[in-house]
């Protein structure tokens, strides 16, 4: 089966990372089912609201229209059995307010994509045309009423008058109920929807003493006056109501942590777990947390596999590894760990925002890699999914161009010992198919540190041509290839790629793992010698991020900020 796992702690690549086992069909074939990687792009990220913020106001309307439109089908049942003309009027009036509401609760249901602004866009539109409907008929069919002349009609319009008062309460307990608000927006809104019924009112006796209609003047004051004090009885109600939701939201929130870390934003989800950016609450420290799913903490491969990262990442103190603060689990049992924050961008996210790196940046970036991994694999540890995703660059200590190696989750021990165990099961195919060794393609499951070597050379071959070294039109054609069809040099792709730095490429993707450079150190060294390897330093690396990445890193930790006060 192939199965995605999106539980890293920076922006992921759009390759699948997959497991594929073999399943047996009747006629003895291999199937195989794909899952697209849904980690989110923090560059995705409002720069104050947060997706889940969007995602409530998303629910939280779609549940207020369904509910309006459910009073008033409701409403309309009952004035249809009503023949009179004015409740013939009045039915019309009703069955375009539930026409609307239907229509809204309709596009918050669908798959649309929709945007906070356009929400709140539609939030608005949604009650406005709600009440301007309403208050049209409660002044066009009070108009008819005072037409009458008598006193049954000035009595109708009293109640017909007190009918739209409690349906506009309706409509402002509704939003305060239902609506994510701050009460003073919420008190802005209602009281914006309480005046309209008054002065409808006042309209409509204003317009009968112009006719001359006998209208007790005691009578209309005391019922506009009655009027205002259920309107504002109602924006209170409504007010008090945001309130008390809006402080149980709050509560909620602040009862999201996990021992000393509190949750501050989701950075991504997958089949695994979830991952958050999060904040220790002592030291106000900014981590990255990951926390597996909660169905999944019954399963024991997924929880082994989960906490292996954790102790394979924990093992190892190279500063170009990602840092592991913390892990544990949660009074429910499940298991979370903590690692790093780390803003700038993944190695593949940098090659498309600057395309193709210069010779002397990419050896720059992967003689670092190579460091990573040259301690990784003396430990015994080969990573197994190397790729662009899983490299991030950043700006650590004062130094910029600074790789940070991640997500550990398929690592394989090649002398298990103190508890590390190897989970993967023989003849199958684990990693991302675009960055994989051919005897990883083959299932081949005795593999070495010179597997992830394979994996450097195509992201070498990727930092210096923006593409990788084979691009076939599904995975399993990927890994064909890669196990068997020779590799076009990429200085055919970007002429201009130094001899020297083309044949370690070359070299590290070789079929044979015995062809390739015998260690990270070797392959670090022959780097070391290439010629361009001193066409960039780190003040290069200081002027290209001064230059090209400010506003990157600023939206990031806008989103980082924004995250704490949009929640």
């Amino acid at each position: 089966m192939l199965k995605a796992d999106d539980q890293r702690g920076a922006p992921a690549d759009t390759d699948d990372e997959i497991e594929l086992e073999p399943d047996l069909a009747a006629d003895g074939d291999v199937t195989a089912e794909i899952l697209p990687d849904e980690a989110s792009d923090i560059e995705e990220q409002a720069p104050v609201v947060s997706k889940e913020y969007t995602a409530l106001l998303r629910s939280r309307l779609r549940a207020a229209a369904g509910f309006v439109a459910l009073a008033f089908l409701a409403f309309l049942a009952f004035e249809l059995s009503n023949g009179d003309m004015f409740q013939r009027t009045a039915s019309t009036s009703m069955a375009l307010r539930a026409t609307v509401a239907i229509l809204v609760f309709g596009l918050l249901a669908s798959r649309l994509p929709l945007s906070y602004a356009q929400l709140r866009a539609i939030e608005y539109a949604f009650f406005g045309t709600e009440m301007l409907l309403l208050l049209y008929a409660q002044y066009t069919i009070n108009i008819k009423l005072i037409g009458l002349g008598d006193a049954d009609g000035t009595l109708a319009m009293v109640a017909f008058e007190k009918n739209g008062v409690m349906r506009t309460i309706m409509l402002m307990t509704v939003y305060g109920v239902f609506i994510p608000n701050e009460p003073k927006v919420t008190l802005r809104v209602v009281m914006t929807m309480a005046v309209g019924p008054v002065v409808v009112l006042a309209m409509v006796l204003q317009y009968g003493l112009s006719l001359n209609t006998a209208i007790d003047p005691v009578a209309s004051s005391q019922n506009i006056l009655s009027n205002a004090l259920f309107l504002m009885i109602g924006a209170s109600l409504a007010t008090f109501s945001a309130h008390v939701v809006q402080g149980m939201r709050r509560q909620l929130h602040d009862a999201k942590q996990l021992g000393q870390y509190k949750l501050l934003h989701q950075m991504g989800a997958g089949g695994m777990g979830e991952v958050y950016l999060a904040e220790h609450r002592l030291l106000k420290r900014p981590c990255v947390l990951k926390l597996i799913n909660a169905d999944m903490k019954d399963n024991r491969f997924a929880l082994a596999r989960f906490e292996r990262e954790v102790q394979a990442a924990a093992t190892l103190t190279h500063p170009n590894t990602i840092g592991i603060y913390d892990y544990g689990h949660t009074d429910d049992g499940i298991f979370y760990y903590v690692m790093e924050y780390l803003p700038g961008m993944s190695l593949s996210e940098l090659v498309r925002a600057a395309g193709p790196l210069p010779p002397g940046r990419a050896v720059y970036l992967m003689r670092q890699v190579c460091g990573s991994l040259a301690e990784a694999h003396r430990l015994g540890l080969v990573h197994r999914d190397i790729k662009p995703a899983n490299i991030h660059v950043t700006i650590l200590g004062g130094r910029c161009d600074v790789p940070k190696v991640l997500d550990f989750g398929l690592v394989k021990v090649e002398n298990p010992r103190d508890g590390l165990t190897n989970l993967t099961a023989q003849f199958t195919v684990s990693g991302t198919p675009t960055f994989m060794s051919p005897e990883q393609a083959r299932g081949i499951s005795e593999v070495d540190g010179r597997t992830d070597l394979y994996s450097l050379g195509a992201i070498l071959y990727f930092m210096l041509t923006g593409k990788p070294p084979f691009e076939r039109e599904s995975p399993m054609a990927t890994l064909i290839a890669h196990a068997g069809e020779p590799v076009v040099p990429p200085s055919q792709l970007q002429p201009g790629i130094p001899a020297d730095l083309e044949a370690v490429v070359m070299r590290c993707l070789e079929k044979s793992p015995d062809a390739r450079f015998s260690s990270a150190r070797e392959m670090a060294a022959a780097l070391a010698a290439c010629a361009c390897a001193r066409d960039w330093d780190e003040s290069d690396a200081e002027e290209w991020w001064l230059d090209h990445a400010a506003s990157h890193m600023q939206r990031e930790e806008a989103v980082r900020v924004g995250a704490i006060w949009a929640i």
